[in-house]
């Protein structure tokens, strides 16, 4: 077996093999460059309709984080490619390995949400190497597929406050449901216009099924 087919296999890039690597030095940090390419013949799923194809449309590459190896940083070059499925037209391939339109692989965005569980943002960001906000969105995305998205239904009271961010007199309100202990909404500033967006996404009906809203000094 070849030693690239074997650092493909154990790459787990499923659906690509490695084209070509390289050693490069940027500022004090040590990387690996890894060029994939498509393997030839390889069913490839709809990221659509979830129909499996051989057909290509076209590739668009990118270049993408994937998790330390030792000392060095690693970096794929990656053609990703466009399926000419049957049913929905041109449309990005569904790998198991890379979210759509991500940036970073599965298994480094899911190390990165691990970590943030005992560590800040931004001492994350400084381990990886990454930017906090690109760690920020992995955390919030992770948090989302654990949690699911917030029950809206059947709020009666509501209460709103406010806490400092940063320094320099900056603000975020915090909505919360205090009859059952649920934080419902945060959103940056404190005013009116910055916490419509919560009453947007409540709607109309459960807006007026509100029967009372508590709030400790917020500047509405």
């Amino acid at each position: 077996m070849a030693l690239h087919e074997s650092m493909s296999r154990l790459g787990g890039w499923e659906g690509y093999e490695i084209h070509e690597d390289w050693d490069e030095v940027r500022g004090q940090q040590r990387w690996c460059v890894i060029r994939l390419s498509p393997i030839r013949g390889q069913l490839r799923c709809c990221s659509g309709c979830g129909r499996t194809t051989r057909l290509i449309h076209d590739l668009q590459e990118r270049r993408i984080r994937d998790l330390p190896v030792f000392e060095h940083s690693i970096e794929l070059i990656v053609p990703r490619v466009r399926v000419a499925c049957a049913a929905c037209g041109p449309k990005l391939e569904r790998l198991p390995w890379l979210a759509p339109y991500a940036r970073v692989t599965t298994r480094l965005a899911e190390s990165v949400a691990r970590l943030c569980r005992v560590a800040s943002i931004l001492h994350v960001a400084h381990f990886f190497g990454l930017d906090w906000k690109t760690v920020k969105e992995l955390d919030r995305a992770s948090l989302e597929r654990a949690l699911g998205p917030v029950e809206l239904d059947g709020i009666a009271v509501i209460a709103l406050d406010e806490f400092a961010i940063q320094k320099g007199h900056r603000y975020a309100t915090v909505i919360v449901e205090p009859m059952r202990k649920r934080v419902l909404w945060v959103g940056r500033g404190r005013g009116r216009e910055d916490i419509r967006p919560f009453f947007a996404l409540l709607g109309p009906a459960r807006c007026q099924a509100l029967k009372a809203a508590v709030m400790d000094e917020c500047r509405l």
